[in-house]
């Protein structure tokens, strides 16, 4: 069997998709404090010891103290989770049956 030229592109474009999509998945992480700030930084804290390291949204290195830290989460997880809920329709009350309305069934 003889790959054609066809094929040999198809392949490189799908390598080259491959390899563009997986360096944009990067994601950003949000670290909310005990005091209810928020810091956004470029990559996943690591715990060492106790403090977390990471770098900020700004480039630099920094640290905090673990017994700070609340929760560390991904930004694209808190935007899920904070979309306003879709309005329903409204629930009409439903009128009770009288005896006396049975006469007009």
């Amino acid at each position: 069997m003889v790959n054609s030229g066809r094929t040999k592109v198809k392949l490189a474009l799908t390598l080259v998709g491959l390899v563009a999509l997986c360096g944009c998945a990067h994601d950003q992480y949000l670290i909310t404090l005990r005091n209810g700030d928020q810091i956004l930084c470029r990559d996943k804290p690591k715990l060492q010891g106790t403090s977390y390291h990471f770098m900020d949204s700004t480039g630099g290195k920094d640290v905090i103290a673990q017994s700070r830290v609340l929760k560390v989460r991904a930004v694209s997880v808190v935007n899920a989770e904070q979309k306003p809920p879709t309005p329903e329709s409204p629930v009409k009350p439903k009128r009770t049956k009288h005896w006396y309305f049975l006469w007009l069934a």
